[in-house]
């Protein structure tokens, strides 16, 4: 009986120590979670979709809305993973400028003729 209660105790503090190390490592990574919001150039629901897939395919970015009214962009990710920097050059290489970061002239013109907005001056 003493055999299976000790077999019982070390079950149940593995199973403990497992959820405590699950929760910690949780709250650490949400600490690392940031969201900004920044411009991004574009026209149509086309190009929501683009920018949007661009954004979210980078690993560490957790969400990605493109509001095609303001041409602005919201993006949730994870700092340790990613730097802003690093989304808006992967946006721009889907041919799309940021505020800060230029897509090539090679990526913008292979982009839909709807989709080819009036690009800021660099």
């Amino acid at each position: 009986m003493t055999s299976l209660k000790n077999l019982y105790m070390k079950y149940l503090s593995l199973i403990l120590s497992i959820f405590l190390w699950s929760s910690v490592s949780l709250t650490a990574a949400e600490g690392n979670t940031k969201t900004e919001t920044f411009k991004v150039y574009g026209n149509c629901g086309m190009c929501k979709r683009t920018i949007e897939k661009a954004a979210s395919a980078i690993q560490g970015v957790k969400s990605a809305d493109w509001n095609m009214e303001t041409d602005m962009m919201t993006v949730t990710y994870n700092t340790m993973v990613v730097t802003l920097d690093d989304i808006k050059k992967g946006i721009a290489a889907s041919g799309y400028d940021t505020d800060t970061v230029r897509a090539t002239d090679e990526s913008y013109s292979k982009l839909h003729g709807c989709c080819q907005y009036d690009r800021p001056k660099s």
